[in-house]
């Protein structure tokens, strides 16, 4: 079982390659791949909830320091467990109208 479990109620899949782009002085163009892996990351928003719903959110993210400890999370659009950190500056926490969201995003370990 993954690490992180909590509700979520939504998540985005962000997938991309990293790719070298050489521009030429005739317009044209030379792409390559600067490493065949993929970078995966998934941005994701809590649940409406409580204070002390939210008070585990951040309790999560306060036991990683941030960015610093990877943890587990199981991305439910392959269903794969991978091993991820919070991307630095992410974590939000939102309160309006007497309930709170949280919003945050993780990226894989490469």
């Amino acid at each position: 079982m993954s690490d992180f479990a909590l509700a979520r109620e939504s998540i985005e899949e962000v997938l991309d390659y990293s790719v070298l782009i050489s521009e030429f002085d005739n317009g044209a163009e030379q792409r390559r791949l600067k490493r065949t892996n993929k970078i995966l990351g998934f941005k994701i928003k809590s649940p409406v909830s409580t204070k002390a719903q939210m008070q585990e959110y951040r309790d999560i993210f306060i036991s990683k320091y941030g960015s610093y400890l990877s943890f587990t999370f199981t991305s439910p659009f392959d269903d794969v467990e991978y091993n991820v950190r919070f991307v630095p500056n992410s974590f939000k926490t939102v309160f309006a109208g007497g309930v709170f969201i949280c919003e945050f995003e993780f990226k894989i370990e490469q």
